[in-house]
This record gives C-alpha cells, structure tokens and sequence, in this order.
C-alpha cells in the first residue's frame, strides 16, 4: 500500500526546476537574525502567501491533496475525463451539482485567471489546463498549486496556511495536519478551520479515509492521524518589533524575505520588561517608552522596542519612540566632558558648582536645587551636576560643542550653536534614541563611531573617530565609579552591577522625558520614557523612571551575552591626587584618591605649603567636610528608603583619631540614613585623652 505513495512522489524527482507560479505573490517575510519570523506583511495582491519549492512541501501534503482533488493526476492530461463524466451524471440526476470534477491542473489553471463560475469561464478553465499540461512538467504544476491554492480567508499557499493555522512550515506538517489543510481548497470558506473548524475537521476526516483507500498510507499511520488532537492557533501571525520590521520591509521592497539583525530572545525580554514598569509608573502619568540595544563590536542592532503596546493607539502605541527626536537632557554631558578631556582638562580638576549667570539671564540649576561648591569634574559627571556643565560648555563654546555632538552622529542637531547656546550641555535639542545609543556605542568603542544597522552587513560596517581612546576612556571610567555617582544616586542604583557597566540618565526639562544608557565593552542599552503627547510626568527622573529598566535590561543582557572590564588604552597613567585640589598631595593635604590621567595632560603639582599662622591653625582644626554647611538633600520617592543614606566624612583628624559622629544630638553611623527635615552633624574625637568636638554643620533634607 505505501509502495503506491512511493511510486507517486518518485515521480515529483526534479529534472529541472522553474520558477513557482503565485499569482498573488509573495507576503514580505521580515525574519529575526536567527531566521524567525518577525512580522509577515500582505502580498501586493492583499493575501498572505508565501511561495515555496515542491521539495519544501510535506509529503504528506502532496498525497492528501492528490487523494481529496485529483488522484489521477498523473495519468491525465490537465482535464480527467472519467471524473468529468461521472460529475455531469451524478448532476443531471440530482438536478443540482454535487459534485466537482476540476483537476488540479484546472483550479490551477481557475487561480490565474479568476472568473464567475460559467460555461464560458469553464472551457477557458480547461483550455488553460491543457496548455499548461503541455509547457510544465507535473511537479511544477503542483508546486504552482500549492503557492496559488485558497486556504480560507486571504490565506493562499500552503506555506502561508500552515504558519498561520499550526504555526510551523508546509514542509513539517504530520498526515494529520496535511490532510486537514488537502481539504480546504474544495470550499475554503466552508473549510476555513478558524472560523469553522468542526466542518474543517469533518473534511479531514473524509481526506485521510481518502488516503488510506487509495494506498497512500497504512492503517496503523491512518488510526494515528484520526487520533491526532490538531491545534488551530489564532496567533500564530508573527508581530515581533513590529515598527522595526515595517522598516525592514519598506528598505527592501520587492524582497520576499527580509533578514535582520534581532534577537528574539532580547527582543522578547526588553518589551514586556518596558511594558511592566510603564503600568508600574502609569500613576505618574508615564504612559509610554522605548529601548534599543546595540552589539558594540558590529554595530548590529539586537533589540528594537519602539513602544511600550503598539496596540495602544491611545497612547501613541504605533509611533516608534527609538526614531522620535525628545530633547535628552543630562545624557549629553559625557560628550562635553569628553571634549572637555581632548582639549587639557582633568578629571581631577575642581570646578565650582556655585551661582552663576550668563548672557540672556540664563542661570541653570541643579536637579536637587542646591549648589556643592567646588566639585572636580569627575564628581560633576558623575552625579550630573547641572552649573559645572553649563560653565564647562561657557569655557569650550557651544560651536565647539556642537562640532564634537555631530562627530559623535547626532546629525538631528541640526541649527546652529546660536540656536542651542549653553542650554546644549543640558540637552535642549532634540535627538533620537538611536542617535544616543549609536554615541554611546562610540565611548565603549573608544571614541570610535559604528553606523548601527538591522540589516546584515556582509561587510564591517564603516567607522570613524568621533574622539581620542584616552578621552572616550577617561569618560568611561566615570560613568562605571559607582562611589563617585552615589551623592547622587546612592551606592545601591540600578546601575550599581557585579560588572563593569557605564551608565548615565537624562530628564529634560518639567519631567517630560527621562532617559537611561548605558554600556559594556560588548554591548550599549538606552532607554527612554514618557509620554508621545509631550505631557510631564509627576517627578519621574531618569534614575526612577528609564534607570530600573536599564539595570535589569542590562542585568539579562551579561546573562546572554557576558563581558569583561573596560581595556585600557595606551596613554592613560593613573595617579593619586589629592582630593580637595585634583593636584599631586603635598605637605597640606589630608585626604587622597586615585584619578585616571591623559599621559599628555598630567596632573599638576602640589601647591606650595602655607606658611601664614591662620593657615597652619586650620590644618589643625579637624572640621566636618562632608556634608557642606547649606546643602540640601532630596529622597528620590522610587528608590528603596534604606539605600539612601550619606556618608558623614571628617577631615583633619589628628593621626590615630576617630570621628564619633552626633546628627540632631544623638550618635550616628558614618553612613547616615536621610529624614526628612533639617539637621545638624559634627563629631567628637579623642587626643593625649582629651575629647574635642568639631563645629557644626546644617543641612536640609527635602522629602
């Protein structure tokens, strides 16, 4: 019995081949890096079909198809005459039609050229048949009808139905399956398994009893079938970055398949990551957000998540949010600093973070509304102090700045520097979040700018220098101190990984965006929430709103695709500093740090020591150094109470003395938990069995 269906599909053996005939087309395919689908589009004749081989069809198919439209199929020449006959009998006798008799050769011949069912329409059906039998060989006639036949609905081609109906190719369809499908074409409305599968399944049922009456399988594979529980999914149409993959499609018009750079796994993770927190944060009027996620090392684009629901239409849910140009913010800053950096400053230089105005009354404020004093320029990065950028940016120019922004591929920045002005190291243009990703690939790269793409490349993609290894580096090793960052954001941020990680938020201004990137040597993460309606958000910063969903982002991200440290370029010398003048320590210094230095630009040398009394009394008097007297605090309401805390820091003390500290009149830790209120700290030391205490200090903490 199988000897038969053995004996038919030797037949199908190719000699040559030719090109399928699909009358509808083809349906673009646009596939993730792996060769999933990721998004299927209509053909240019509004059906899904996609069009395949003979030899990528299921045997199984071939034999239900032969056994439910046309078992003579070989031995006739386009038009079965027997079958013909017995049709127009059993017709005339019922007085209605009930029965068919087109081959395959025919409902091929019918799909080419579509027609009412008349006398007419049926001699031109059976003409067409007969000169189709005659140019095409009989595997190329059935490989035309199973990319032109009528699957239910818009579906033509088995390759379509079996995607959408069980989700997997024609070529791996079980008899089971195969039969349900041979049995569509006879009426695929009546048929349609999604809208009416009982009548489907009965129609299986007579296709596979078919089969085994005619010898193409046995009774043990034809029990099998019956018993076979078939699953018809309703979502089996792919709609994975969807935004990403409409531009996929519409770069490559014409293409039945379209490869890109996704991974699904990545792309799966960062959407319903994206979409859990924007329903955390929905309270705070954030109703929407992007991601994007590069590979440094080609610049391939892994991960394209343009919103948080793209069936969200009330919240803009289509528009694609990684292409969208939002001012950024803060996120501009390393690229200051980094010209900064090409150009002789330090990172141990101190700048004071003070008042200051400038032409057109402009007077920039810090996110926490209080001013440090003098900073150096790594904690200025580090904790995104506004005024220290602001004058860093009035000493570069905004031309130059501008310069720098558009090496490093903001091409979105577009006016000139008049139009920004010193607003630039605040991020008062509007970029794109792939434009920030692309940057801050750059830094991880050493300075060295890759063109993302989500199409492969078959090349390296071009790259170009935006700004020197050592600079880029000096940027990196900042934005990864995570002590240098924790006046700011605590020690327990979201960026606060067991990796080295490069991190940096943004929130332009009234809270109407936040944005949060970050990088390893492998790979750069950014993200941005808010809301397409340009609406504020209710005081959601780049470190509470984009910042958790990079952490965890780029936690999932080490777990796939792990990295090491930061490479050190040649020309970076680290030395110790101290700290409250960036220069080397000299005789008056009383406490020094590790700085990272440009072998071209070294730090300075020590001062000379003060010789004057009133100096040489203050370096005896041990006094509070951190906090200042008048600085004020802020609990950042969506990070946890018990990371937030300060550390109380004592300078001065004699040799072998302990700072006791005393906040409000009681004993404290050195790591001090905030409350709201304001506050006084000082300590208490022990010297030759003498007990001393330093001035006081105030300081305000804002709820």
């Amino acid at each position: 019995m199988i000897f038969r269906a053995a004996l038919l599909l030797a037949l199908l053996c190719p000699c040559a081949r030719a090109a399928a005939i699909s009358p509808r087309g083809c349906s673009p395919v646009v596939t993730d890096r792996y060769g999933g689908a990721l998004r299927v589009f209509l053909s240019p004749g509004q059906s899904y079909s996609r069009p395949v081989s003979i030899d990528e069809v299921s045997p199984w198919l071939v034999l239900a198809a032969l056994a439910a439209e046309d078992k003579r199929f070989f031995s006739h020449p386009g038009v079965d005459m027997r079958a013909a006959l017995r049709a127009l009998w059993q017709n005339a006798s019922s007085g209605r039609t009930v029965s068919g008799a087109s081959t395959i050769t025919q409902q091929l011949a019918r799909s080419l050229d579509p027609a009412p069912r008349t006398l007419g329409a049926k001699l031109r059906e059976t003409l067409t048949a007969l000169r189709l039998e005659r140019k095409l060989s009989k595997r190329e006639i059935l490989e035309s009808y199973f990319n032109s036949a009528p699957y239910g609905g818009n579906v033509y081609g088995v390759e379509a139905a079996s995607r959408l109906y069980f989700g997997t190719s024609a070529a791996e369809l079980s008899p089971a399956q195969a039969a349900l499908l041979g049995g569509i074409p006879k009426s695929p409305v009546k048929y349609d398994p999604l809208a009416h599968f009982a009548a489907a399944a009965g129609r299986q049922r007579i296709v596979l009893r078919r089969m085994f009456d005619a010898g193409y399988i046995n009774e043990r594979i034809y029990t099998l079938a019956l018993a076979e529980k078939l699953y018809i999914r309703h979502d089996a149409r792919p709609f994975l970055a969807p935004q990403l993959a409409l531009r996929a499609a519409r770069l490559s018009p014409g293409l039945c398949s379209v490869k890109t750079t996704i991974d699904p796994q990545i792309q799966t993770y960062f959407q319903n990551l994206l979409k859990a927190r924007i329903d955390k944060l929905s309270r705070q009027n954030v109703t929407n957000g992007a991601m994007v996620a590069l590979d440094n090392r080609t610049g391939d684009i892994l991960a394209w998540v343009a919103s948080a629901d793209f069936s969200d239409g009330r919240h803009g849910g289509q528009i694609d949010g990684v292409a969208a140009l939002r001012q950024p913010g803060s996120a501009l800053k390393p690229f200051v600093y980094a010209l900064a950096f090409s150009k002789g400053w330090r990172a141990s230089d101190i700048i004071d973070d003070s008042p200051a105005f400038f032409p057109g009354g402009f007077s920039p404020k810090n996110y926490d509304e209080t001013f440090h004093g003098p900073v150096s320029l790594r904690e200025a990065l580090a904790c995104s102090l506004n005024v220290p950028a602001v004058k860093l940016a009035d000493r570069l120019g905004p031309p130059a700045i501008l310069d720098a922004l558009h090496k490093f591929g903001f091409a979105s920045l577009d006016g000139p520097a008049e139009k920004y002005g010193l607003g630039i190291a605040l991020g008062d243009g509007e970029v794109a979040l792939a434009e920030l990703a692309a940057a801050y690939c750059a830094l991880a790269r050493g300075g060295s700018l890759i063109e993302p793409g989500f199409i492969p490349a078959s090349a390296p993609r071009p790259a170009r220098r935006a700004i020197d290894p050592v600079s880029a580096y000096i940027v990196t090793d900042i934005l990864s101190d995570n002590y240098a960052r924790a006046r700011a954001f605590t020690l327990d941020s979201p960026f606060n990984l067991p990796f080295a990680f490069a991190a940096k938020t943004g929130t332009s201004k009234d809270y109407r965006d936040n944005w949060a990137i970050g990088y390893t040597p492998e790979w750069t993460i950014a993200v941005w929430t808010g809301n397409f309606s340009g609406k504020p958000m209710r005081k959601v910063s780049g470190i509470s709103g984009a910042g958790p969903v990079l952490g965890d982002a780029a936690a999932y991200m080490y777990s796939k695709r792990p990295s090491g440290e930061f490479a050190v370029p040649p020309g970076i010398k680290p030395a110790e500093v101290c700290s409250s003048t960036g220069k080397l320590p000299g005789l008056d210094c009383r406490q020094t740090r590790r700085e990272v230095f440009s072998y071209k630009y070294p730090p300075d040398p020590a001062p000379a020591p003060e010789q004057s009394a009133a100096r040489a009394v203050r370096r005896q008097m041990p006094s509070v150094d951190f906090p200042k007297n008048g600085d004020v605090f802020k609990i950042d309401p969506a990070a946890p109470r018990a990371s937030q805390q300060i550390a109380l820091k004592a300078a001065g003390l004699p040799g072998g003395a302990a700072a006791r500290w005393i906040v409000d009149s009681k004993p404290a830790d050195m790591w001090w938990p905030l409350k709201p209120g304001r506050h006084t700290a000082r300590f208490i030391w022990t010297q030759d069995g003498k007990t001393a205490k330093s001035a006081p200090v105030g300081f305000t903490v804002l709820e």
